[in-house]
């Protein structure tokens, strides 16, 4: 709005006297759904501190609403979900300025949100609760709330508190009467730590790596950090062996102890350590573990365990075997599978069919045209039809550059069209075959 419309507006405004201004913000608030939040942010805006409290009273109900709704049905909109979240922020840019009185009032309405757990708004509500806080006695206010509320995590949370306002005995006596998961015990590590006290964080780092449930990675880390430092050889193995023994993070302290091992020059060790590895370490990326091993071993000790290693590999990664099958010149192998389980939900073995083209190029070709039909028969719509694209370009690719034999794959396209001749938005994606 220029300048002159803003001054004609303030002219209308100040003739008006109070009772004609009052009726005239009643008329445009029932009129306007947002009008008393327009009203509120121009009072702040032009100097109205103390209306601030007002504005985010205004923005926390227009957010609960949203939010009990989400709530009430289990989920939202992802618009709705960024409208709530773009309130939220803008109470958090009004906190300095509010009083505790309406962040309390606020604060009350977010717990009762998050207690209610059923919006998917857990981590921003309480995330709010924490910007709302500024003095310790508010701090300790929402601290008994969660406590009050009573679950783990909220209970995480208030430990959290206590760190916050520096209250270590209640943080320290809180923390230490629920210690059950290995992250538990970490927090207690990462606590001594700041304090400089190394003895106490270690106690606990292995107090919580042989009695810790769940997730131990960040105790086995800190530890084997820790012990390589010192090179205390008998403590890395202890802990590979508790690893070993919980089946947890083996893999991960396998590999360390290969590097640890082998830039010592400890061969055998090293070897241990690697076909560990190989036997820990997740399916996905197998082949890149065999390389490793075969590229460390002597030549005794890899032909000893290769065919070993092979098998296990084929049984646990199939597209990790068939790259390694393609270095060792397996084509017949690789076409024997790829054909076997195409189609399959999750297979894609195009990789592998593009590099058997010239060695298999009219089974190929029976291949992509395979996988072309499936699309175009069971989608049936444009989306089907474009994505079927991609393998009848891939089929005519071999007729023209491999086979040489144009004719027929104009042949094979007239043929196609033909069969699919009534089905217009099929004929119309198969321009781009011409």
């Amino acid at each position: 709005m220029d300048k002159n419309k803003i001054k004609t507006i303030e002219r209308i405004i100040r003739d008006k006297s109070d009772a004609q201004l009052k009726g005239l913000i009643v008329e445009l608030c029932e009129k306007f759904s947002d009008a008393y939040e327009h009203i509120l942010q121009w009072g702040k805006d032009t100097g109205g501190v103390a209306i601030n409290d007002k504005l985010a009273l205004e923005y926390w109900k227009k957010a609960e609403k949203l939010i009990q709704e989400f709530n009430d049905y289990g989920g939202g909109s992802e618009y709705e979900e960024d409208n709530a979240c773009e309130y939220m922020a803008s109470i958090s840019e009004l906190v300095p300025t509010l009083s505790w009185k309406t962040r309390q009032k606020i604060m009350d309405g977010m717990l009762a949100q998050y207690y209610y757990g059923n919006s998917g708004f857990d981590d921003p509500l309480t995330d709010a609760c924490f910007e709302l806080c500024q003095e310790r006695d508010e701090w300790l206010y929402l601290a008994g709330k969660l406590e009050a509320h009573g679950s783990s995590w909220d209970k995480r949370l208030v430990m959290n508190i206590y760190r916050i306002i520096g209250d270590d005995d209640s943080f320290l006596e809180m923390r230490k009467s629920d210690l059950h998961h290995g992250s538990d015990y970490f927090e207690l590590v990462q606590y001594y730590e700041e304090k400089g006290n190394k003895e106490t964080a270690f106690s606990y780092a292995h107090k919580g790596l042989e009695k810790g449930a769940g997730g131990i990675g960040n105790l086995v880390a800190y530890l084997f950090d820790y012990y390589e430092a010192k090179k205390d050889t008998v403590e890395l193995e202890k802990i590979f062996a508790i690893c070993e023994q919980r089946e947890q993070e083996r893999a991960v302290i396998a590999g360390r102890l290969f590097d640890y091992y082998k830039a010592d020059g400890d061969y055998e060790n090293a070897k241990r350590c690697l076909l560990k590895e190989f036997e820990y370490i997740r399916n996905s990326g197998l082949d890149g573990y065999y390389k490793k091993t075969k590229n460390y071993l002597n030549d005794a000790d890899w032909n000893s365990v290769e065919e070993k290693l092979f098998a296990s590999l084929k049984a646990r990664n199939t597209e990790g075997y068939l790259h390694i099958c393609l270095e060792k010149g397996m084509k017949q192998e690789v076409y024997d599978i790829i054909i076997e389980k195409s189609g399959r939900w999750g297979a894609d073995y195009d990789y592998f069919a593009d590099k058997l083209k010239k060695d298999f190029p009219e089974k190929i070709i029976e291949y992509y045209f395979k996988l072309a039909i499936n699309l175009v028969q069971g989608g049936s719509n444009r989306k089907s039809y474009k994505q079927s694209m991609k393998y009848f370009k891939k089929a005519k690719d071999i007729y023209i550059k491999v086979l040489k034999d144009k004719p027929r794959w104009d042949a094979k396209l007239a043929e196609i069209r033909t069969h699919y001749k009534t089905r217009r938005a099929f004929l119309e994606e198969s321009r781009v075959l011409d």
